[in-house]
């Protein structure tokens, strides 16, 4: 009678750690990326970013597709967004800096237009 109790426990058990096991998988390939970039997006020029930038949005979309998302999933998405999105931003605003002071622009005259850009966005609202 035991045997008839215990593998359909058994069984049960294993769909549910498969199906952890798959969904879980789901973001793996996004954060393996997001540490990657973590890691080497120190020394990548721009072209190397406009590489990541549209390898990163495919990762993304493969996971946007999935219909299933649970709310742990979504917040982890989220997480790793948000760590990219501060890694580009740290590492590539070097490389256009090093950019602009190539071409000689002064940075004075950068914050200087970016102030003003801001204000004319927030007249705009």
């Amino acid at each position: 009678m035991k045997k008839y109790i215990l593998f359909p426990l058994f069984a049960v058990a294993v769909m549910c750690f498969s199906s952890c096991h798959s969904q879980k998988g789901r973001m793996d390939d996004l954060k393996d990326f997001v540490e990657k970039i973590q890691e080497e997006g120190k020394d990548y020029t721009l072209d190397q970013w406009k590489e990541a930038n549209e390898r990163f949005q495919k990762l993304l979309d493969k996971i946007n597709s999935y219909e299933d998302l649970t709310k742990e999933e979504l917040e982890e998405m989220a997480k790793l967004q948000g760590q990219y999105a501060a890694t580009v931003f740290k590492n590539s605003g070097k490389s256009i800096m090093e950019q602009m002071q190539k071409a000689g622009v002064a940075l004075d005259s950068l914050e200087e237009g970016f102030e003003e850009g801001m204000i004319e966005s927030q007249e705009l609202e």
